[in-house]
C-alpha cells in the first residue's frame, strides 16, 4: 500500500458552490476515492496556503491513484493540485538495506 498527500486548490466557482450549499466535500471525496480503489485517511482545510485542502489517501497501485486524480481534476472544481508520495520510517529502514547491498555497484561520472 502506498500513501499520497494530495493538495488541491478549488476554483472560485467551486468555493462559492460549497459555501452556498454547505455540502460536506469529505463525503464526496471519500466516495470517488473508494470507487477508484483507494481509502481516504483524512481530509483537512488549509489556511494561508496556496492550496485549499489536503487529503491523505492510500492505494494499492499508482494507476488507481492517478485515475482518481484525473477524475477529480477533470470534474471542473479543482483549479490546481500538488501530489506528494509519502513514506514511513520503516520505508527508510528498507531503503537503507537496499543501499547497503548495492552501493558498490554505482560510480559517479568521472571527468
Amino acid at each position: 500500500m502506498a500513501l499520497y498527500m494530495l493538495q488541491a486548490k478549488y476554483t472560485s466557482e467551486a468555493i462559492r458552490n460549497i459555501a452556498e450549499s454547505g455540502s460536506n466535500r469529505e463525503d464526496a471525496a471519500r466516495a470517488v476515492i473508494e470507487q477508484c480503489g483507494g481509502k481516504l485517511i483524512g481530509m483537512w482545510g488549509m489556511l494561508g496556503q496556496d492550496y485549499h485542502i489536503a487529503l491523505v489517501v492510500e492505494y494499492d497501485d499508482l494507476p488507481s491513484y492517478l485515475g482518481t486524480v484525473i477524475t477529480t481534476v477533470l470534474g471542473g472544481a479543482i483549479a490546481d493540485f500538488k501530489s506528494i508520495a509519502l513514506y514511513s520510517s520503516d520505508d527508510i529502514v528498507k531503503a537503507s538495506a537496499v543501499y547497503k547491498a548495492h552501493k558498490a555497484s554505482y560510480a559517479p561520472p568521472s571527468s
